[in-house]
């Protein structure tokens, strides 16, 4: 490249080039100057064309969860105990909470907002039964059901009676997806020959909450009873 240059630079008409050359760029390099001179200074955040605009390092807020925004938790189908269940106990009848994963709010005297998890769904049933039990039995079915003619026909043939006591031992999940589950409430009795008894159970996530689906003619249980043995359903954590 150095002898290129040198022989450009020796011919005369290199050299009236050169001159013609130097003088353009004098004015180029003074039009320059002015430019930067007169031109306003431009907001060095500003975003340059043809690049993305810059973005902010601010944290989004997280999305709106629905419902009581209740943690999911364990969604297994043999969910862990949570450490905070306890028992509580009205009229004889005795049973299972969790100020965790439910019931976490009140509804007058009922309790609401349970976890989308299998956990949840089986604090449902436990609620809802003891609930229909001990407290006003058309307004349970009225707060804790699915709308549905089963729904209807159930309210209009609601008697109200109390149903004994029972024991709570446990739940069987039968099937799980976050908007359906399928759960068996287990509890004991001296009447099947493992001394327990299952109901399977049908639920459904409507407005940020576990209600039951009943059959059209108002069964409160689907299929038939069962007699599982101890070590086919989950126990709840401790007695009361």
């Amino acid at each position: 490249m150095s002898n290129m240059k040198n022989e450009r630079v020796g011919h005369p008409q290199w050299k009236k080039a050169t001159l013609w050359a130097s003088a353009v760029v004098l004015v180029l390099i003074l039009g320059m100057a002015l430019l930067v001179i007169f031109t306003p200074k431009k907001d060095d955040n500003a975003p340059v064309a043809g690049s993305p605009a810059p973005t902010s390092n601010e944290p989004s807020s997280p999305a709106a969860q629905d419902g009581c925004n209740v943690p999911v938790g364990d969604t297994s189908s043999t969910p862990k105990m949570p450490d905070d269940l306890r028992w509580e106990a009205k009229d004889g009848w005795t049973w299972p909470v969790s100020d965790t994963y439910g019931p976490t709010q009140r509804e007058g005297e009922f309790g609401v907002c349970f976890a989308r998890s299998p956990l949840g769904a089986a604090l449902m049933a436990v609620t809802l039964n003891t609930a229909s039990n001990t407290l006003d039995y058309k307004q349970a079915l009225k707060l804790y059901l699915a709308d549905s003619p089963g729904k209807d026909y159930a309210l209009a043939q609601a008697e109200g009676e109390n149903a004994e006591p029972i024991s709570y031992s446990g739940f069987i999940v039968d099937s799980f997806t976050p908007d359906n589950a399928q759960v068996t409430l287990v509890f004991s009795t001296p009447d099947t020959s493992t001394g327990f008894t299952g109901l399977p159970l049908s639920f459904r996530w409507i407005d940020g909450d576990w209600k039951q689906v009943i059959l059209d003619d108002g069964s409160m249980f689907r299929g038939q009873p069962i007699e599982p043995q101890r070590g086919e359903f989950v126990e709840w954590k401790s007695s009361p």
